[in-house]
Formats: C-alpha cells, sequence, structure tokens
C-alpha cells in the first residue's frame, strides 16, 4: 500500500511532488535574486532627469521582471527534464544530489559575477555588458589592472563569495527537506500530468507572452530614453543576445582606405573628416505650402516587374498604375536588399544594413541609430502594422529611435487575425484610415506597413468585393508570377491598395497629404531579367510614388537613379524640414547631386555577398574577393562585361560599391541618436 503524504507537511503543496517544489524554489530563489539586483540597478544608476515612478520606468521594471523569470526558469528546466532520470535521481542518489547541487552553485556563480561585471562596466561606460567588450581581452594585464585601480575589489569579491554561500546553504537546506519527505499517494497517470502541467508553465515563462511571437531583447527598447531601455533588459540574456550578434563586424582599415571616397563625394571637410563622419546640415526649401500629414505605405514584396506601369501584360495592379498616373513616379527607384528588416533598416536610418550574417535589428548593440524621422517635427507619427512588431525585432529599431512613436499591432485592432501574418490587409487599411481620421489636433506621420503579400496568399472573407481569377500558368510565367496563388494574393495587394483610396478620399485629412507608396522589396521568384544573377533587379527594382493631389498638382516620371536611403531626405525637402544627415541618402531635387545619383545593391543571403552600384548607365558587380564587371543595364542590352573597354569608369563604381559596405558596416557602430 503506497505511503501517504507526511502528516508534518499540511500546506496546499503537500500533494506537489518533491522534484516539482524543488524547482519551485530555485525558482523563486533566482528570481527574487534577479529582482533584487535589478531595483539595484534602478537606484544606484538611474539619472537625476528620469523620475523614479514614471511610466517608462515601471514598464522597464515589468519588462525585466518577465525576462528575470526567463532566465530562472532557464536554469531550472535542466533539473525538470534530467533529475528524473535514475543515475541523475537527487532524491535517491547521493551523488547525483551533489552534482545537481554542484550545478546550481556554479551557475548562480557565473551569473552573479556577470551581474557584477554589468554593474562595474555600467558605472564605467554608461553601457549594459555586451560581447563587443570581449575585445578589453585582448590586452589582460592592462585590463585588470585598470578594474583593481578603479574599483573596490577585495570588497566586492568579499561580497561576491558571501552571497554565493548564502545561496548555497539556503539551496542545500531545501534539498535535505524535501530528501526527507515519504513519496506521495499517486499514480503514474497522475505524476504524468502534473509534471506535463509543470513543464508546460515553465516554457511559458521562457516564452514570455501570450502571442505569437516570444518575448525579445527588441521589447525593453521601447523607449529613446537609454537608461530605461537598459533597465529592461537582463543582463545575461542581453550579452547572449550580442554574443550571437558577431559584433566585429567591420575592418577599420578598410574603412579609412575607402572613407575619403565618400568624403569627397559628400563634400566632408574638416574635424568630419578626421573623424570618419559623413555629417552634414541641410535646409532645404519647401516644395509643397502648408504642413501636410503625411501616410507612408510600404507594400510587402512589391517587386516592380509585376507591376502594371512596368509589365502590363496581366493587368496586375490597375490600382497603383492609376495613381502613378497622378503623382510622381520614380521609374528607377531601387533598394539595397531583398530582406524586410534590412530594407526598413535602410529606409529609416539611411545606409544599407551590411551587416554580416543576421540583420542588424536583431543585434542590441545596433539599435541605437540617428534618423531623419526624428526632424519631422510637429507631427504625431503611427506605425501600422497587421501582425506583431517583434516580427525581425523590428520593434527595437522603431521605438527606441523614433520619438513618441506610436505602434499599432497584433491586439490594436478589432479584426480577426487571418493568417500568421495578422489581420488581413484589407482589415488593416479600414483600421488605420479609421485611427487617421480622428488625429485632428496636429499633422501626422503614419507608416501602414502591408504584408499579407506572403505565402499562403490568403484572401479573407471579407475581401472588400476582390474576387479571384484563373490564368494559365504558361501565361502567369511569362509574366512574372510562379503560381496561380501569388498573382491573386499580388492582385489583392493592389486591390487593397485601391480600397484604402476609396476610404481616404472621404476624410477630411486627404487633400492636405502627401501619399508615398513603395514597396520594401522584390523578388527573383518569376523574374525575366535575370542577367546579373543574385543582383538581378527582380530584387532591387521597386516602385516609389509621390501621390498628393491635393497639393501637387503636376503629375511626372522621374527617371533618375535612386535608393531607397534617399526616401527620407527627399520627403524632408519636399515639405522644406531642415535636417542634420549622418548617413548616405540623399535629396534628389537636391541640385548638389544632379547627374551623380547612383542606387547601391547587396546580396544579404549570401554569406559571401557581392555588391552592385548602379548609375544612369552602367551597372558593376562586384564579388567577395574584389573582381569586378562592368555593364549596361538597360533591358534591351544583353549582359556584355565592359571592363576592358572604360577601365576608369568600372575601378570607380567598384570602389564605390566596397565602399559603401565597408562604410555601412563602420557607421552601423558609429551612429547613434
Amino acid at each position: 500500500m503506497p505511503e501517504k503524504p507526511a502528516t508534518n507537511d499540511p500546506s496546499p503543496w503537500c500533494n506537489v511532488p518533491a522534484r516539482i517544489r524543488l524547482v519551485g524554489v530555485v525558482f523563486l530563489t533566482n528570481l527574487a535574486v534577479f529582482l533584487l539586483l535589478r531595483l539595484g540597478f534602478l537606484f544606484f544608476f538611474i539619472p537625476d532627469t528620469t523620475p523614479l515612478f514614471s511610466h517608462p520606468v515601471l514598464k522597464a521594471l515589468y519588462l525585466g521582471f518577465k525576462f528575470d523569470a526567463r532566465l530562472a526558469a532557464l536554469i531550472c528546466l535542466p533539473i525538470l527534464l534530467l533529475s528524473g532520470v535514475p543515475f541523475l535521481d537527487l532524491f535517491k542518489k547521493k551523488t547525483a544530489r551533489r552534482s545537481w547541487t554542484g550545478y546550481l552553485l556554479l551557475t548562480f556563480a557565473v551569473i552573479l559575477f556577470i551581474y557584477l561585471l554589468d554593474f562595474g562596466v555600467f558605472a564605467y561606460v554608461k553601457t549594459r555588458l555586451n560581447a563587443s567588450l570581449l575585445m578589453f581581452t585582448n590586452n589582460p594585464g592592462m585590463s585588470l589592472k585598470m578594474i583593481w585601480e578603479t574599483y573596490a575589489v577585495l570588497r566586492i569579491l568579499f561580497f561576491f563569495f558571501l552571497f554565493n554561500f548564502l545561496y548555497f546553504w539556503w539551496i542545500k537546506r531545501r534539498l535535505a527537506k524535501l530528501s526527507n519527505l515519504p513519496p506521495l499517494s499517486q499514480t503514474r497517470r497522475q505524476k504524468v500530468v502534473k509534471y506535463t502541467l509543470f513543464g508546460f508553465l515553465l516554457l511559458a515563462v521562457i516564452y514570455g507572452k501570450l502571442a505569437r511571437y516570444p518575448l525579445r531583447w527588441s521589447e525593453a527598447f521601447f523607449s529613446p530614453n537609454t537608461f530605461v531601455s537598459y533597465l529592461g533588459v537582463n543582463p545575461v540574456l542581453f550579452f547572449y543576445d550580442t554574443f550571437l550578434s558577431n559584433p566585429l563586424n567591420y575592418d577599420l582599415d578598410k574603412v579609412k582606405q575607402y572613407y575619403p571616397l565618400l568624403a569627397d563625394y559628400y563634400g566632408i571637410a574638416g574635424p568630419e573628416r578626421e573623424n570618419l563622419s559623413l555629417v552634414r546640415s541641410r535646409s532645404p526649401q519647401p516644395r509643397v505650402k502648408g504642413t501636410p500629414n503625411i501616410v507612408f505605405i510600404i507594400m510587402e514584396t512589391f517587386a516592380g516587374f509585376k507591376t502594371g506601369v512596368i509589365n502590363d501584360g496581366l493587368n496586375s495592379s490597375p490600382n497603383f498604375d492609376k495613381l502613378c498616373e497622378q503623382g510622381i513616379y520614380f521609374t528607377n527607384h531601387f533598394v539595397p536588399m531583398e530582406n524586410t528588416s534590412r530594407s526598413l533598416f535602410a529606409l529609416f536610418v539611411g545606409m544599407p544594413d551590411a551587416s554580416r550574417g543576421r540583420y542588424s535589428s536583431w543585434n542590441p548593440l545596433l539599435v541605437d541609430q540617428h534618423t531623419i524621422m526624428n526632424y519631422f517635427t510637429g507631427y504625431k507619427k503611427m506605425y501600422f502594422l497587421g501582425g506583431s512588431a517583434n516580427w525581425g525585432n523590428i520593434r527595437g529599431l522603431l521605438s527606441h529611435n523614433i520619438k513618441d512613436l506610436e505602434i499599432f499591432e497584433e491586439g490594436s485592432y478589432h479584426s480577426p487575425v487571418l493568417d500568421v501574418w495578422g489581420i488581413s490587409d484589407a482589415d488593416l487599411f479600414m483600421e488605420a484610415n479609421e485611427i487617421l481620421r480622428e488625429k485632428k489636433e496636429r499633422p501626422f506621420f503614419a507608416f501602414i506597413q502591408t504584408s499579407g503579400n506572403h505565402r499562403p496568399f490568403l484572401i479573407p472573407k471579407d475581401s472588400r468585393g476582390f474576387k479571384t481569377v484563373k490564368v494559365k500558368k504558361k501565361i502567369l510565367g511569362k509574366n512574372g508570377f510562379y503560381s496561380l496563388e501569388e498573382y491573386n494574393g499580388f492582385r489583392f495587394l493592389d486591390h487593397c491598395l485601391g480600397y484604402y483610396f476609396e476610404l481616404a478620399r472621404e476624410e477630411a485629412y486627404f487633400n492636405n497629404t502627401i501619399f508615398v507608396i513603395m514597396g520594401d522589396h522584390g523578388t527573383l521568384n518569376g523574374a525575366r531579367d535575370t542577367r546579373f544573377s543574385d543582383l538581378s533587379f527582380g530584387s532591387f527594382k521597386i516602385p516609389l510614388l509621390i501621390y498628393a493631389p491635393g497639393l501637387i498638382k503636376e503629375p511626372a516620371k522621374i527617371a533618375t537613379v535612386m535608393s531607397e536611403l534617399d526616401v527620407l531626405p527627399t520627403l524632408a525637402g519636399l515639405i522644406g524640414k531642415s535636417y542634420i544627415n549622418t548617413t548616405l541618402g540623399r535629396d534628389v531635387f537636391d541640385p548638389a547631386y544632379k547627374d551623380r545619383m547612383f542606387a547601391f545593391t547587396y546580396t544579404p543571403f549570401r554569406m559571401t555577398p557581392r555588391v552592385g552600384l548602379l548609375d544612369e548607365e552602367f551597372y558593376v558587380n562586384v564579388e567577395s574577393d574584389g573582381s569586378y564587371s562592368l555593364y549596361r543595364w538597360e533591358q534591351s542590352l544583353a549582359p556584355r562585361d565592359l571592363k576592358m573597354q572604360y577601365p576608369e569608369k568600372a575601378k570607380q563604381m567598384a570602389d564605390m560599391a566596397v565602399a559603401i559596405m565597408e562604410y555601412s558596416r563602420y557607421l552601423l557602430y558609429h551612429n547613434k541618436k
């Protein structure tokens, strides 16, 4: 007959297995220590200018609690999963008990040591411990001497060992008490249910939130206040995230070699040149009257060769095509890369995200960037996305750098979720319009980012009158579409755009608004022009339209070669906003760059990327080994390497392409707001 629970344990936990109770004790103990350390960080380092009980501080503490709970749960997970294995059973094997005690003590000691380093680093350089600081290990003697002379090392070590001893004493005591409990009277099924439920609870804590995407470091960077953002992170997890991001991402010797090309191009002189800087001020004259609203629509995978304005074979984008007839249509606009996160980085920051490996929005060290967006003063800034801004960790880039930006995402809308990308694009436009019509107190700058033009290309039941069509596969292929689903998905995206303008034309804000419509990137899938391999235009040539019927009366087609990097400077010039530019974008209408505009291309999905540079006539492709080829890029011409015919031109363009790549990698770490 099974033994009953211990009579000397009348608590509600008496029916909880000892192993689960131990994991709970370890979790709560570690969480309590982490929270005390977080409060210590707050009270020791909070600036005088940051109110203690302000909403950002409280939100950062809440997010920090979730990160701390994640770390505590990660420590406990091996115990829950492995300590039931017979030779690892800490309640039956003395050796196993000692091993698990050693594991907990070692883990706690390492984590506490990281916290000590983190506090010391922040006291010294006002940043949390991150992988870029590993450079100090290159000269350990000097670094250790600096630490010894700066901090009370002996006192710190005393408290370090004291806390470890107290932790060891507490865990050993709890483990001894739990080991003396008699076994529970429970069936195998009851045991499985209890461990399964507790395991799911632990995994839920690690996941961090009830949403499609898990809790990510970028959520802590919701505020432009750097201290508030740092308050929200966990130093151990933050160090791990930065370690994964390969912070040593640029070659300073190459930057110095190529920087003069860029400095000459942008007219940089004096001290800025000595500092490897491209800082320059601009005070443009406005080209439109008043202070118009701006609605910036980012169309998902809106490849130029699939649109009617470039390829009218299937009438795939009638709404966009009609708008192009009434606005300023840029026929040779290129994005740097085929990747949404990298594209948004290029748009907002004004430089290509040429980082090696993972894109920069995943790197906590690169979240702090200067952006021209903050010179659009007086505007209410909003960002609309049908899904979660945790996608691609783009939240950190936006919230941390754009002052007072309001993000609307999943959970902000009344419309139902359609698929993994969130609500449908039709619902997104409807919800955004309903919010914009209420913004009457000051002008607004709103980004609406669609995301439905992805597999599985679902069409919602309420499609606002959209009808799918059938087209033969051979005809689809000739017009750049690889499937019927993709073709109808592209048509639906254009239909949603037309639906939005039906709504917007009825609103008071319409006649005083500049609408900017741009794709985030293209695709090689279905591209007919594949002359330049993975640098072919299908990925990079993207329609760009400025449409403002109430403000710009003369439609135009602009054939100037331009880049996504140039869009925000051009918008600032259009409405006459003065700004300081620190990166690579230019105002397309600035006469200083007349007849010398270019666009940069980059292959982010290659481990050894190729880069390219276009001007009005030529396209240079540069391989990772430094070799390059020069082509005329008009579609009517077959690709023929003209490097020998135009050696000076080829060398000049190849050097500029490499200069942009190398300098952009450097600038990622030297463009703080």
